[in-house]
Parts: structure tokens; C-alpha cells; sequence
């Protein structure tokens, strides 16, 4: 992950940018006067240490961030797309039949997913709500839970539920992971950490077929049918990852048990120098006034029109949800 820094442009550190001390020294932000005097080398009336931040010290905490933080959101989007893709490999190894699913049916169970997603993608806004370790495990264990219980379904309505639900908890994991990565990233560095996040999709495309190939394969004859056991292998694991993330996950980087104490004072610094005052009360509240702005910003629309990114991801839909089916 430290390779990441070589896709960045190259913005001067805190350090480096005495014009950007100068100013912060001068704002009425009592802490962004404590960093910037930090960060300048000056010792602050209220830390006797004289902390300097250097460019080098700040490599060190986004290269730490690279190994910890962007892997772990990766893998459980990862596991996201498994579950919500699994359903066109469950179909061939025999769940159409079981459940007696006529093509229209099928079509819905896709659909239906997305339906819920769309309507609850607002969820996102939650992780200025709850801190980011509890809303992460929850949505973590809600669709591993909802993936396992699919295994359990005997009838096309109960299938439209799980699908729903698992729409559901998925719709406030992926949109909000963006916002997580602000409060450990600077503007000009996070849009690499998107990228590698967003690149879990594809990746779980192209083994998806192959693991489902191995789970399902066997003789079913005399135990669990096999498209039962593939929702149940692909399901719990996610349980246990959201259990996982519970602990792990950090809400800050001042709350991030990988870095020292003198790597949580520079994260500190870098949030404060972005955000300012902001950086204090970016959780546990929402600011419906910036809700507002955003919704009357004409740039937010045809944004979100090029997010339903039709001609490049319907390669990426069909070949989980369809390309098993024509094989």
C-alpha cells in the first residue's frame, strides 16, 4: 500500500507551507493555533515538548494508514459484492428449481436488491451519527446475517425479503466509506484509496465464479442442497468479519491503537489543516443546513447521474448476475 503515494500529487507538507501556519496561527481556532504551532515548531503554551512535524513523519502515518485502514474497508466491500452477486451462481446450481423461479422471478430478485439500496442509500449519512467502529459492524453483520439466511428460504417471497433486506444493510456500508476516509486522508491523497476500495468489486468478479464452482460441484444427493451451502459459505464469514471490524475498525486516527502517540498528533495535525475547527464535531451530529446546500448544488446531480455509470458497469452486473446462466 505505500505505493499508493506514487499515484498522489505531490502537495508540500505542513512543514513545507509556512503560509498555511501563518494563516492558521492567526484564525480563531484555538486548536488549529495549537497544531499550526506544533507543526511550525513553535512550543505551544500548552505542550512543553516542542513537536515538530515533518514531511517524513507524515509518509510514515499514510503508509501505516495504507497497510491498515484501506485493506480492511477493501475486503469487506469485497465480501459485499459477494454476497449481493452470489444469486447467479445459486440459480444454476439449482435454486430455480427448488424454489420453482420462472425467469420474471429471477429478474426480480436482482431487482429488488437495488430497489432497496437506492432508498436507503441516505443511510450513509449515519456515519456522522454513530461512530464509525459501531455503524460499520452493523451494517457488516446485518447482510452477513441476511446472506446466510437466504440458504433458509423455500419460497419466492421469502427470496424477495432476504434480497430486500440485504439491500438494505449494504445501501450504509460502500457510500459512507468515502467520508471514512476523509477524516484519515488529505484531499489530494484520498482519491488513490477510493480507487483501491472501489477495485474490490471487480476483484470479487473475477474469483466469484471459481469459488462458487468449488462450493457447489459436489453431490448434493444425500446432504444440504448446494446453492443453500453456497449462501451459507459466503454468508457467516461476513458475520464474523463484522464482529472483526467492531474492534478494529478506528473512528480517528487519534483512536487508531497501529500508531504511536507521536503519529496520532501528526494525523491530528493533518486533520485539523484540512478541515479546521470542523475536524471536532465531525460525528455525532448532522448538519441539515449543509444537507440543504448540498441538495441545491447543481454540480451534486449530474454527478450522481454519471454514479448509475451504465456503459461500464453493466459488463461488471451481467457477468455475476448472468454470464454463469449463458455458460
Amino acid at each position: 500500500m505505500g505505493l499508493l503515494s506514487k499515484f498522489e500529487k505531490k502537495v508540500p507538507s505542513t512543514a513545507d507551507d509556512p503560509a498555511a501556519i501563518t494563516t492558521a496561527a492567526h484564525l480563531n481556532y484555538p486548536e488549529k493555533t495549537e497544531i499550526a504551532q506544533l507543526e511550525s515548531g513553535h512550543e505551544s503554551p500548552s505542550a512543553g515538548n516542542g513537536f515538530h512535524v515533518t514531511a517524513e513523519m507524515e509518509r510514515r502515518v499514510v503508509r501505516k494508514l495504507d497497510k491498515r485502514l484501506v485493506p480492511l474497508v477493501m475486503v469487506l466491500y469485497l465480501l459485499a459484492y459477494l454476497d449481493r452477486s452470489n444469486i447467479g451462481n445459486a440459480k444454476i446450481a439449482g435454486m430455480a428449481k427448488d424454489l420453482n423461479l420462472s425467469s420474471p422471478d429471477y429478474q426480480w430478485l436482482l431487482t429488488i436488491f437495488y430497489i432497496s439500496y437506492i432508498l436507503f442509500e441516505w443511510f450513509a449519512l449515519m456515519w456522522k451519527v454513530l461512530p464509525p467502529h459501531m455503524w460499520a459492524a452493523f451494517c457488516v453483520i446485518g447482510w452477513g446475517i441476511v446472506a446466510t439466511c437466504q440458504a433458509g428460504t423455500f419460497s419466492f417471497s421469502g427470496m424477495m425479503a432476504a434480497r430486500f433486506f440485504l439491500g438494505f444493510f449494504e445501501a450504509g456500508y460502500g457510500p459512507g466509506i468515502p467520508y471514512l476516509l476523509s477524516f484519515f486522508y488529505l484531499r489530494h491523497e484520498i482519491g488513490v484509496r477510493i480507487g483501491v476500495f472501489l477495485s474490490a468489486a471487480p476483484l470479487a468478479t473475477c474469483f466469484a465464479g471459481a469459488l462458487a464452482y468449488g462450493i457447489t460441484s459436489g453431490d448434493d444427493t444425500n446432504r444440504i442442497r448446494n446453492w443453500r451451502l453456497l449462501f451459507l459459505v459466503e454468508g457467516l464469514p461476513c458475520i464474523v468479519a463484522g464482529v472483526v471490524t467492531f474492534f478494529i475498525l478506528p473512528d480517528s486516527p487519534e483512536k487508531a491503537t497501529f500508531l504511536t502517540e507521536e503519529e496520532k498528533l501528526v494525523a491530528r495535525a493533518r486533520g485539523v489543516r484540512q478541515v479546521g475547527a470542523e475536524e471536532a464535531h465531525r460525528v455525532g451530529h448532522i448538519s441539515f443546513k449543509d444537507v440543504g446546500a448540498a441538495l441545491l448544488d447543481l454540480k451534486v446531480f449530474p454527478h450522481a447521474f454519471l454514479l448509475l455509470e451504465i456503459p461500464p458497469r453493466l459488463p461488471l452486473h451481467r457477468s455475476s448476475h448472468f454470464l454463469s446462466r449463458e455458460l
